[in-house]
């Protein structure tokens, strides 16, 4: 059996997640300032439920910047393998946290339910909407670029936050201008359907991570995609088991191939290399084990 492990992430890899770090924390911190004053001033159900959404950005953007920093520490004998397992914990936290925020939106709009619903001015909460959208959507891009370049899942979770947060931006806007032009309950009605929104996210980002760390199976295309770039080495005549999950956010790889019985133990061993290094190709796969058996065998 052969084993191998991906090299520690480079040092351009890790720029490129301070940078992300950097505009995920400067970004959400503007925002949740801005749109907490905006809905102060404004009385708006909608922005508030906002605010309070971006108010759980920053505080999962700390706890990203903490859990990814210790991510991409080294292995060490206390994590022989790295410590890329922190990747799903912190995306857990992320999601626990915007489920923190869906649960206190739908509280704030029910409330203003059984109150005396008022049409709120359209003026600066909305522009502060629009700003909002037009940022976090700028941020959506980077960071999910970053993720992708880096196959990083707790990033990519943030990404899926930030494209969450723009529609929830525009929502709110739609509402404010609704309840001062059509109906006074639209704004209320807009922060149920915000807060209903981000807790469908939080749950889906919850599963996700949920799933990455605790040994999910690959889909059967990852499978099918990594069958065949196995089976397109010279000298391998077939993958007869093959096993991914995924340990923290990337790919664990149990591969069984089959190889002429009669072939040189140096064949082999070059075979196995041509394979290790494919593997290692893929930002999404952190080990792999190649067993190899003469093909007889396995047929038996």
């Amino acid at each position: 059996m052969k084993w191998f492990e991906d090299p520690i992430q480079n040092e351009a890899a890790t720029k490129q997640m301070h940078k992300a770090l950097a505009v995920t924390l400067i970004g959400n911190l503007l925002l949740a300032v801005g749109k907490w004053i905006a809905a102060g001033q404004s009385g708006s159900a909608a922005l508030h439920a906002d605010a309070l959404n971006s108010i759980s950005d920053v505080l999962y953007s700390l706890t990203l910047i903490i859990g990814l920093l210790i991510s991409i520490k080294p292995a060490d004998m206390s994590h022989p393998h790295g410590h890329e397992r922190f990747e799903p914990i912190v995306g857990l936290c992320i999601s626990c946290s915007m489920a923190w925020a869906g649960l206190m939106a739908f509280s704030e709009s029910i409330a203003k339910f059984k109150g005396t619903a008022a049409p709120i001015e359209p003026g600066m909460p909305v522009l502060v909407l629009a700003a909002s959208a037009a940022v976090k959507c700028v941020m959506f891009i980077i960071i999910r670029n970053i993720a992708r370049s880096i196959s990083n899942r707790a990033l990519d979770t943030a990404a899926k936050d930030n494209l969450m947060d723009t529609l929830t931006s525009a929502t709110a806007a739609v509402g404010i201008l609704l309840s001062k032009y059509i109906h006074p309950l639209a704004d209320p009605i807009a922060g149920l359907i915000l807060s209903i929104w981000i807790l469908r996210t939080a749950a889906m980002a919850f599963i996700e991570n949920m799933n990455y760390l605790t040994g999910h199976g690959a889909s059967k295309v990852t499978l099918d995609e990594l069958k065949a770039e196995i089976e397109s080495v010279p000298g391998v005549l077939g993958v007869h088991q093959l096993f991914a999950e995924y340990v923290g956010s990337k790919l664990r790889l149990d591969i069984h191939i089959d190889l002429d019985g009669d072939m040189h133990l140096n064949q082999v061993h070059a075979i196995e290399t041509e394979i290790e290094e494919k593997m290692a190709r893929r930002p999404d796969i952190d080990h792999v084990f190649i067993h190899a058996e003469p093909a007889e065998r396995s047929e038996e």
